[in-house]
């Protein structure tokens, strides 16, 4: 501290330094104590004191600072190290097991080898044998859409036969209508444009077929029957009724006249023999029924009769004899029957009706479909036949080569 002093004495005005020491230049050489001089002469040393004081504390803070940074970097480099040192040993550690993993692998490395050339071997085989089997699926996919189509053509061409059969022997142009319409869904379903102008003459064959006017033989068997089974409950005309009853009166009047004395009843004999000589018909006149007088049983049969051969005509499709008999029937409902009775004139138009219908219809010929499905075989046979002949001609040049 002797420094310091020195250094502050050389700041107190009015002394001199003298070899490190400070001297006052009025001091006589007697020493005077410091109470004994002047109080105004002690004011700068202590200001130069108290700023030495504040020197020194300042100096212990720094110091104190300083301490606190070199123990806060002592430890943290201690930290540092110890940290270091454990990732050095992790270090160490995971190079070993790495190491362990290697000289593991190294040992297992030619076992796994040969097990990967194998499993690779087994994979091509399989995809090998997978795609093999795949061509063998496509092409029994092929030859059997190939078949189907063949199997398909063949039900259209049997349906069109039984068509013809329907129409030509059994004159059935329903039934003809309905096997033609089933050969063209099983066409539909094909969906070979080959095939259209197959389709197109079908359709026109059967749209021909369609504009046929079919009577309803079932229908109309079915309507006679039930007629045959009404005609007892027809009502009849007052005038046979009248009639009838009047020739029961003569048949009465001839039993009272056989009582009679037989030379009375002579006059009488020889004038009805007279009267039976001689017979007026009236030309034009209808045929009538054969009938007894005063039996209805009898026009009834005889209805009933008529009414069933307009049925079985009806049945083999007979329009010839179906109309006479119609008209038969009409002419004894005009004369025997009540024809203002609503039963007798719905019988009556029901009759008309039938006497128009055409029982057997002028026919369509529908052959055309036939010939139109067979020339589309032939056309398919000869492609078949010229592609063969080709892939065989050029395997015959490749063999050649």
């Amino acid at each position: 501290m002797s420094h310091e002093d020195s250094n502050v004495r050389t700041e107190v005005p009015g002394k001199y330094e003298v070899e490190g020491q400070t001297e006052d230049p009025t001091d006589d050489g007697n020493d005077m104590k410091p109470d004994d001089k002047n109080p105004g002469d002690n004011k700068p040393e202590q200001i130069a004191s108290d700023k030495t004081t504040k020197k020194k504390c300042r100096g212990r803070s720094f110091a104190l600072i300083f301490l606190i940074l070199i123990g806060g970097l002592t430890a943290g480099g201690v930290y540092l190290w110890k940290e270091l040192q454990q990732t050095r040993s992790d270090l160490a550690e995971l190079g070993n097991i790495k190491q362990a993993q290697e000289q593991a692998q190294a040992g297992l490395s030619s076992e796994s080898i040969a097990v990967m050339a194998a499993m690779e071997d087994a994979i091509k085989q399989v995809e090998q044998k997978q795609g093999e089997q795949s061509d063998a699926l496509a092409s029994l996919y092929r030859d059997m859409q190939g078949d189907n189509e063949d199997w398909a053509i063949a039900e259209v061409e049997y349906l069109l036969i039984i068509a013809m059969h329907r129409l030509l022997l059994e004159e059935d142009a329903i039934s003809a209508l309905a096997a033609m319409e089933a050969a063209d869904l099983r066409l539909k379903n094909l969906g070979n444009p080959g095939l259209l102008p197959v389709r197109q003459q079908l359709v026109s064959d059967m749209n021909q077929l369609r504009a046929v006017n079919n009577a309803d033989i079932a229908g109309m068997a079915i309507y006679l029957a039930e007629l045959v089974e009404l005609a007892a409950d027809l009502p009849l005309n007052s005038e046979v009724i009248t009639k009838a009853v009047l020739s029961a009166d003569e048949d009465q009047i001839d039993e009272g006249l056989a009582a009679e004395p037989f030379w009375k009843k002579i006059p009488r004999l020889l004038w009805q023999e007279i009267k039976s000589l001689v017979v007026i018909k009236r030309t034009g006149e209808a045929k009538q029924a054969l009938l007894l007088p005063g039996e209805e049983y009898f026009l009834s049969q005889n209805l009933r009769l008529e009414l069933e051969s307009a049925r079985l005509s009806v049945l083999r499709a007979d329009t010839g004899n179906l109309r006479a008999s119609i008209v038969l029937i009409k002419s004894w409902l005009r004369q025997y029957f009540n024809t203002n009775d609503s039963a007798v004139i719905n019988v009556m138009d029901t009759l008309d009706q039938m006497q128009q219908i055409e029982l057997k219809p002028a026919l369509p010929d529908i052959s055309s479909s036939v010939e139109t499905l067979r020339a589309y075989l032939r056309e398919d046979a000869n492609s078949e036949t010229s592609e063969t002949v080709s892939a065989e001609d050029i395997q015959r040049e490749t063999l050649s080569q």
